[in-house]
């Protein structure tokens, strides 16, 4: 007996998700503030007599040199307000051209991790519209971090390339493989095919945009029905 007897139009799959489907790259890693205790004291004896950053004035005497800038002394201070701790005994964050102790930058000037919530010193993962610390921004579905590799954003969440394919991809029901964004694809007998893959099933001759017959739930030319 013959099967029921189809005819299918052949679709490109113009599917979009977030971001057009496609991978999602994070902004690369940056430092954000290192601790430094680049710091020296000079004098200005035998040399160019320095200005200090902070005053404008001429310096006379011992100064601080760090960043290739000079100061007095005594102005080179923490820049959050109201602190004005003196930086050449802790050492210093600089973040923005500014200078800060590192219990005012984590307190007041260090991002926020998006997860976490807690300072980010160093390295930095912009993603999102957002900040991570690198270990923090990870595959909602396997949890292992992304780095600076690519990731696919679906339904506000992040996850890797793998576990987006295995999740949310339609899959050829014969070939097994995901239907990706630009793939031509057939819709029949209740599944998913790429073109390429919707064939008979005795003598596989290709059927798109083809009538076929379905004996079993298989796709079959006319004359192997």
């Amino acid at each position: 007996l013959l099967g029921q007897s189809f005819t299918r139009s052949t679709f490109e799959r113009t599917e979009q998700r977030t971001y057009g489907g496609a991978p999602v790259g994070a902004h690369p890693v940056k430092q954000v503030g290192l601790i430094s205790n680049g710091i020296r004291m000079s004098t200005t004896a035998g040399s160019r007599i320095p200005v200090c950053e902070a005053c404008k004035q001429q310096i006379k005497g011992a100064y601080v040199l760090a960043t290739g800038l000079a100061w007095c002394p005594e102005h080179f201070v923490c820049a959050f307000e109201g602190c004005g701790r003196r930086l050449l005994e802790c050492g210093f964050v600089e973040e923005n051209g500014l200078k800060y102790c590192e219990g005012c930058f984590e307190a007041h000037i260090a991002p926020r991790c998006a997860k976490c919530q807690k300072p980010i010193i160093s390295d930095c993962l912009n993603a999102m519209q957002k900040k991570w610390h690198p270990t923090c921004f990870v595959c909602a579905h396997c949890h292992k971090p992304f780095g600076n590799t690519a990731f696919y954003l679906e339904n506000g969440l992040a996850y890797c390339e793998q576990d987006w394919n295995e999740l949310f991809t339609t899959k050829c029901v014969a070939c097994k493989y995901p239907i990706e964004a630009g793939d031509r694809w057939v819709e029949a007998l209740g599944n998913a095919f790429h073109s390429s893959c919707f064939n008979c099933t005795r003598c596989h001759s290709n059927l798109e945009g083809e009538s076929f017959f379905a004996k079993n739930g298989q796709p079959y030319c006319k004359m192997h029905a």
